[in-house]
């Protein structure tokens, strides 16, 4: 007697289909399963032959192969026990599917509930566009996926529940779940007083998707500054929407009802671990570098944070992936996320603070500005010096734009970047590589002049020049300007500020 199921494997964010062969033959009573198991897996036999028999349904003291084909790939996860325990029902008979393509995803209990399980939402859309007529998930689940109003997609709560819809060939209509979309709500730069500069950096950074650093000191309003970046990002696409909901399926740790739509705003502390900013761990999951994907990712204190965490920042802030090796494969994530680092700018917070008194001797001070001038602000585009605000400022200080008076610059700018670069394999000014500077960052008449005294004043290297040039094609975007005038460049430059150190 022979059943056979269909069901996926996941490493990361891929997905593979998983045959599901169930062999039942005369001879002693055993079950095996083969195919390149983890522990979670190797255990299915355990839940399954007690989910079928307290479901009211006969489970044969045989000799039983389960076989999860194809054998080379690994399979981790307790979604497998549906499919095996439907294979099981085929090859007994008390189900008859035919011939039809159906996947099938589920942790069993011993009663035969079937119940919710991580990662679904990728699995789902792999089966979807492998053309699977049908696909069982678990009714805890169904949320995840009722973004997608697909009626293939039919929830099952048990496995009776799962004979009688197959059966009666009746499932529960999409539109009876409402999806609940994220309701966050982000402060307004409106109601900062003065940091005219800091805003100012902040809507370049969202008009070119430029990496940031801020430095001041503290109660200077950096993390206040930072906190209100979402607000005038532009909105995301379908299909971003798609891919962030697809990592925050495979990084929940319990059912969450809400349908994120909004960019992400991740800010890990700086005693996070490294597998907790890049990800892995035994179940492999995405770290705040991916948890941040087509959002922003804020490490405040950063030269605080774990110095293997911040090397492997370099790669992947420009691979726009991580790669987690395991010792059967590799998953991989992506962390396509915008950089918004802070720190104070000495030990203490107060060098070079009006109206503070810095009690680190210079010697630490120039060994933590040393730290500032790294491997990964160098690929940093924006640095940004926040000043402390005086009392004047704060109180009869003038307020600055509101966050939809920036967006709507922003949104222009990054219109006019989506046409220039239309036949780019880039979109944002951030991106444009090397090879492509002289073509897209023309300067008015006088600026090279400008630009070649500053690089030779301060030594500049070929990427600080490259990252100058990327900023000040943002300015002009901001302003509509097709050439970058020479008001584009000295704004750029004043946010290069720490070129301008010889430490």
């Amino acid at each position: 007697m022979l059943g056979k199921t269909y069901t996926y494997s996941r490493l990361g964010m891929y997905c593979n289909i998983v045959e599901v062969e169930v062999d039942i033959k005369k001879g002693l009573p055993s079950i095996m399963v083969t195919g390149l198991l983890s522990q979670e897996v190797k255990e299915s036999k355990e839940r399954v032959r007690p989910a079928i028999l307290n479901s009211g349904l006969d489970f044969p003291l045989k000799r039983m192969t389960i076989n999860l084909a194809p054998a080379e790939t690994i399979k981790m996860g307790s979604h497998y026990d549906l499919s095996i325990a439907v294979a099981v029902l085929k090859a007994l008979g008390a189900i008859d599917e035919k011939d039809k393509r159906i996947a099938y995803f589920g942790e069993l209990n011993l009663s035969g509930e079937i119940k919710w399980i991580r990662g679904i939402l990728p699995m789902v859309l792999e089966a979807i566009n492998s053309g699977f007529e049908k696909i069982y998930i678990p009714e805890e689940n169904y949320y995840e996926v009722s973004y997608l109003k697909k009626d293939n997609i039919i929830p099952v709560s048990s496995i009776s529940d799962l004979i009688d819809k197959l059966n009666s060939d009746t499932h529960i209509n999409f539109l009876e779940y409402k999806v609940k979309e994220d309701n966050i709500k982000y402060d307004d730069y409106e109601d900062i007083m003065g940091q005219q500069e800091m805003v100012d950096g902040f809507t370049i950074c969202a008009a070119g998707n430029h990496n940031m650093l801020l430095i001041g000191p503290p109660g200077a309003g950096k993390t206040m500054g930072a906190s209100r970046l979402p607000s005038i990002m532009p909105d995301l696409m379908e299909e971003e929407i798609l891919e962030i909901n697809k990592i925050y399926s495979i990084a929940s740790f319990s059912q969450n009802e809400q349908w994120i739509t909004k960019r992400p705003f991740r800010t890990p502390h700086n005693s996070a671990s490294s597998r907790a900013v890049i990800g892995g761990g035994i179940k492999v999951l995405p770290g705040e570098i991916s948890l941040a994907h087509k959002g922003i990712l804020f490490l405040d204190e950063f030269l605080e944070f774990r110095s293997d965490s911040l090397q492997a920042l370099r790669t992947v802030i420009e691979k726009k992936e991580v790669y987690i090796s395991l010792r059967n494969g590799c998953a991989v994530y992506p962390a396509d996320f915008l950089l918004v680092a802070a720190s104070n700018p000495c030990h203490c917070g107060f060098y070079e603070t009006e109206g503070g008194i810095c009690s680190c001797s210079m010697a630490e001070i120039k060994k933590y500005r040393r730290k500032l001038k790294n491997p990964l602000t160098d690929r940093i585009d924006l640095q940004v010096k926040v000043e402390r605000i005086n009392f004047k400022s704060l109180t009869q200080g003038q307020k600055n734009q509101s966050s939809k008076e920036i967006k709507k610059k922003v949104l222009i700018a990054r219109n006019i970047q989506k046409e220039r670069y239309k036949n780019e394999k880039f979109s944002v000014n951030s991106q444009i590589p090397p090879e492509k500077v002289s073509t897209y960052c023309r300067l008015e008449s006088g600026g090279a002049k400008i630009l070649e005294k500053f690089m030779e004043d301060n030594l500049l290297t070929a990427r600080a020049c490259h990252k100058i040039l990327r900023i000040a094609r943002t300015n002009a975007d901001l302003a509509e300007s097709d050439l970058i005038r020479i008001s584009d460049l000295e704004k750029a430059l004043k946010y290069r500020f720490l070129d301008l150190e010889a430490l």
